[in-house]
């Protein structure tokens, strides 16, 4: 019984420590729907929260991988 006790006494411990520890909160950047360029290709803008600009293209064929371009195109 006694270390059932104990058992239970370290779990609430180890709860109480997890729930008080701080959190990095990281906001998902703000983008811009897929635009079609009608080349085949899609292109979207994000802007992170200080304000860094990124920009990503696509090919709109099924399975392509976006990546990362120069927001200036």
């Amino acid at each position: 019984m006694k270390y059932r006790s104990l058992v239970i006494a370290a779990l609430i411990t180890a709860f109480a420590a997890s729930s008080v520890a701080p959190i990095a909160a990281v906001a998902e950047p703000s983008c811009t729907d897929w635009a079609d360029q009608g080349d085949g290709t899609s292109w979207r803008e994000c802007v992170n929260d200080d304000g860094s600009q990124h920009c990503y293209k696509i090919s709109n064929a099924a399975g392509s991988t976006a990546y990362e371009v120069s927001c200036s195109e």
